[in-house]
């Protein structure tokens, strides 16, 4: 019986027409690229739990750029003026400058961190990973289990 293809190899051989791109790159990284966000992720562990967050990620990345241009007038707001977000992404972007409300500032200040913590804890939730990280922009979500260490250079 043929093994289904990953949902991640499935996009990245989808028509160019789809608006999303989902690649692979060299050293086991996956690029997801939508519009204004582009991001590398990577994922150690085993070769099934790598899939499972791959094909968690390029799940999860398929709609989120459509949801936070549903919610753009509202993360355009400036916090002092309370902005209402109901997507995951934004309502994470909203709670990351809830602490800044008394200066000028809009949720959009987090839009690349809060898409990488949104990726990172799919990629988590779906198998576990030794170790992840996910680059959105130089906004980096990582994720490092018991008894494993990334090293990362800034």
């Amino acid at each position: 019986m043929a093994r289904r293809q990953s949902l991640a190899a499935e996009l990245m051989r989808a028509p160019t027409a789809e608006r999303a791109l989902v690649r692979a790159l060299p050293g086991g990284r996956l690029h997801l690229q939508d519009g204004p966000i582009d991001v590398i992720l990577k994922a150690w562990g085993a070769k099934d739990a790598v899939e499972a967050a791959h094909d968690a990620a390029a799940r999860r990345f398929a709609s989120i750029l459509d949801e936070l241009t549903s919610e753009l007038p509202e993360l355009r707001r400036a916090m002092a003026d309370h902005p209402r977000a109901t997507t995951p992404v934004a309502r994470r972007m909203t709670n990351a400058c809830a602490p800044l409300a008394d200066e000028f500032i809009t949720p959009m200040a987090a839009v690349a961190g809060s898409v990488a913590d949104e990726l990172l804890c799919a990629m988590c939730a779906a198998a576990p990973l030794d170790r992840a990280f996910v680059n959105d922009g130089g906004d980096i979500a990582i994720h490092v289990a018991l008894d494993h260490r990334l090293t990362v250079g800034v």
